[in-house]
């Protein structure tokens, strides 16, 4: 669902900016949906640190999960009328921007727990990490400069191509039920 979401988000995106109408609300309408698919990857990566980072893991999931919810909430209410853009938009970008910031957390969780029992391949790990930092990079863009800015174009693309391959590589994992708790 993550993968779809994402796919239908990035192509409604750039549709968009370049020609506006419906793709916008397509683009919103994928945005609930691929926030509130990250929840449940959030609770795969809390109980994959959980034994080693108790606390942390914790607050670093709920956090994660809070941000997700709002993206999806804020962005429903763009897709019912509810609310317009300009309410939205600055809770919006501070909330994916959390999401990139737990992206790289899990990373960083990741790698500091693979030096005792690795519980996802080095590169997935280190993936999450890349994937977040380029969430982030398109917040800071745009806040910089809006859709137009480079960091906007780079980091969208970095977190398109980093996030679709981290969601299809976790879920293969998890399918072949090759990633365990610690």
């Amino acid at each position: 669902m993550n993968v779809i979401a994402n796919i239908i988000g990035f192509v409604s995106l750039f549709v968009f900016f370049a020609v506006g109408g419906p793709a916008g609300m397509i683009n919103d309408s994928s945005s609930v949906i691929f926030s509130l698919s990250l929840i449940s990857l959030a609770i795969v990566w809390h109980h994959l640190h959980r034994s080693l980072f108790p606390p942390l893991s914790l607050v670093v999931t709920v956090i994660g999960i809070i941000a997700m919810l709002t993206a999806a909430i804020l962005q429903a209410l763009l897709v019912f009328r509810v609310a317009e853009l300009e309410q939205t938009l600055r809770t919006v970008l501070v909330a994916n921007a959390i999401i990139g910031v737990w992206l790289i957390l899990n990373g960083l969780l990741a790698r500091l727990g693979s030096r005792r029992k690795p519980a996802v391949p080095k590169g997935l790990a280190w993936l999450s990490i890349v994937a977040g930092i380029g969430l982030v990079l398109i917040i800071v863009g745009f806040w910089i400069g809006g859709e137009e800015h480079p960091l906007t174009t780079i980091g969208g693309l970095v977190s398109f191509i980093g996030i679709l391959i981290w969601a299809i590589w976790l879920g293969r994992l998890l399918l072949a039920r090759r990633i365990t708790s610690r």
